[in-house]
């Protein structure tokens, strides 16, 4: 037997029609509400939840003490030495004295790099790009076997950065004594780098031979262990004064960035707040760290350069702590001292100010509600008078237009409808209102022509006169 395919097909179309649809879906595209659209709970860890927390008193700590740093006036004329020509550092102290956005604090005609040989130091001290940032119309070479130039290289140099390398604390004597001897020398930055073996007593020392000695001029010395490689801003530091390290300021093997460290001293030439200072900059890789959190808030914040270092080294990471210590203490409930009269004076005085502003409130809304009620009755006259008059004759303009232009008028008819309904004004004194309204329009219409008629015949006379 054989089965014609159409008619196959129609019958399977037919019985499906009669069969009971599929059981329905039980699946959802409900969103979690009040989230991100995912679940958001335990999505940190207890730790990671109390540096959040830590992370945000050090933000709060930040904007409450950032002002604007004060700048030192550094003269003209900067005199860098101990900087050996073959090691980056030469080229890098040079570039960030003459570095173009802090011309504001450094505004030098001349730099002069005191080194043994000047001939190699012109090799290796002058780069490609000191002809376009404008380098070698300022840099100047003085030659000498130490660090310490003399008196008469001294002369008329305003400010003195000086590298002390491996960590020779008893040069410090020297520079000191040097600067002392030079009339013009009124700015000192020093950086003791190399200083891993140092420790807190002869820091001390050191410290209050600086101080008793520098007399004439303002210093600030910079003490980090052995450099390494690190470009600047890649690792947080903390700074701290000499007084408030540890018996052992640095850990054995401990370095710190070369160009942060020279970026630090530079810096401290023009900041006011760093005069007299002598402190310890150590290394802070640790992101959790209090001094990792202050270096990531302010360069979050839009802190300049500058402003960091100012930030850490005159408040560094310690007055933070101690808002963080201050900030988790639970607050004292406050003890009320006032006597029972005050009590009552007080909150009589308060009851007295809140039904005045009630009373003040209340009359507010009726004037508003009053004035409501007027526009409403002023559109209706007006939609009134256009249909009247658009009975008499065809108007050419709109019904908005027409009450736009007449709403001065609808608005006084308005308040006189509203006035007559609440028994305070009769039709002759209606009549009066607006024989005043009347009167007062052809006075504004007379001014207003009078002041355009002046003001044309003054044009008029502006285009004689320009012939």
């Amino acid at each position: 037997m054989k089965l014609h395919l159409p008619l196959l097909l129609s019958t399977i179309t037919l019985s499906a029609a009669f069969l009971s649809p599929p059981p329905p879906t039980h699946s959802t595209t409900a969103l979690y509400q009040r989230s991100l659209g995912f679940e958001t709970r335990n999505l940190y860890t207890r730790e990671e939840t109390e540096q959040m927390k830590v992370q945000s008193k050090v933000r709060h700590y930040i904007r409450k003490i950032r002002s604007k740093i004060a700048i030192t006036p550094l003269g003209k004329k900067v005199l860098v030495s101990g900087f050996e020509p073959e090691d980056p550092s030469a080229t890098m102290v040079l570039d960030f004295l003459n570095n173009e956005e802090a011309k504001l604090y450094f505004p030098f005609d001349s730099i002069v790099a005191h080194v043994p040989d000047g001939k190699i130091a012109k090799k290796r001290m002058i780069g490609r790009n000191a002809r376009y940032t404008g380098l070698l119309d300022k840099l100047e070479f003085s030659e000498g076997e130490t660090l310490i130039p003399t008196m008469e290289q001294l002369a008329g140099v305003n400010s003195w950065v000086v590298h002390v390398a491996g960590g020779d604390m008893d040069v410090l004597g020297k520079v000191v004594e040097a600067a002392e001897g030079a009339v013009d020398v009124k700015n000192v930055a020093i950086l003791v780098s190399g200083a891993g073996g140092v420790d807190q007593k002869a820091l001390a020392e050191m410290e209050g031979m600086v101080k008793s000695k520098a007399t004439s001029f303002d210093y600030t010395v910079v003490v980090v262990p052995e450099w390494n490689d690190v470009p600047e801003a890649q690792c947080a530091y903390g700074v701290v004064n000499a007084t408030d390290v540890a018996e052992v300021p640095f850990a054995a093997g401990e370095t710190f960035s070369r160009e942060e460290s020279l970026r630090i001293v530079t810096e401290c030439l023009a900041i006011n707040g760093a005069k007299g200072k002598f402190v310890v900059a150590n290394a802070f890789p640790d992101k959790t760290s209090v001094e990792g959190m202050l270096i990531q808030s302010m360069r979050e914040t839009g802190f300049s350069r500058i402003e960091e270092v100012g930030m850490m080294v005159m408040n560094g990471s310690k007055g933070c702590m101690q808002l963080i210590e201050d900030m988790s203490k639970p607050r004292a409930t406050p003890v009320d001292t006032r006597t029972p009269e005050e009590k009552a004076a007080e909150e009589a005085k308060a009851e007295q100010l809140r039904k005045e502003r009630r009373a003040q409130m209340l009359e507010e809304q009726k004037v508003q509600e009053r004035q409501e009620k007027i526009e409403t009755r002023a559109r209706k006259w007006a939609e009134r008078e256009f249909y009247r008059r658009s009975l008499r004759s065809r108007l050419e303009m709109r019904q908005d237009e027409f009450i736009q232009m007449i709403w001065d008028r609808a608005l006084l008819e308005g308040e006189l409808e509203m006035r007559y309904d609440d028994g305070d004004i009769d039709p002759p004194e209606m009549e009066e209102k607006r024989r005043q309204w009347k009167e007062q329009q052809r006075e504004k219409s007379k001014a207003t022509l009078a002041a355009n008629v002046q003001r044309i015949q003054e044009m008029m006379k502006k285009e004689i006169e320009s012939y």
